[in-house]
């Protein structure tokens, strides 16, 4: 996966005793869980951590300081690359504004997403065309399902 925390995007790799931090393997090993936290041993030095889940964030607490996580972003190498629109929080899908195939400009409405309450417009985020719409109109998502995808 790759996560971002204070501008810096880095490539993570989790496996049962190891994690793999931008190709540089570490031996991990947790301890405990509990009201006081977990202790987190990394190549032999241990530290106690604690973490929060707020939405698509993590918040870790580690000896004293505080660090924030988020799934880094998909970066997209160009023009005429896929690129997903997802759902930003759980939601049902009210009114889809363009069809498969049609062209659309930075800005456009493409569909209107009901959460919270609340509508919340999908936006194009630059010229291009759809290419797919994998849900309807009063389709049920969960958060980050893929809304539309444009070409």
């Amino acid at each position: 996966m790759r996560i971002e925390s204070g501008g810096r995007v880095r490539d993570v790799r989790l496996s049962a005793e190891a994690a793999s931090l931008d190709g540089k393997r570490h031996v991990v090993r947790v301890e405990g869980e509990g009201a006081a936290g977990e202790v987190l041993e990394i190549d032999g030095t241990r530290h106690r951590v604690r973490a929060v889940r707020r939405g698509d964030r993590v918040s870790v607490w580690c000896d004293g300081d505080v660090f924030e996580f988020a799934t880094a972003r998909k970066e997209s190498s160009g023009p005429g690359e896929h690129e997903d629109l997802r759902a930003p929080m759980p939601g049902r899908i009210r009114k889809v504004h363009v069809a498969e195939g049609e062209s659309v400009s930075k800005g456009q409405v493409l569909l209107v997403l009901e959460a919270m309450k609340m509508e919340h417009a999908i936006r194009a985020p630059r010229d291009a065309a759809v290419r797919r719409l994998p849900h309807r109109e009063g389709d049920l998502v969960e958060m980050g399902a893929p809304l539309v995808e444009l070409s």
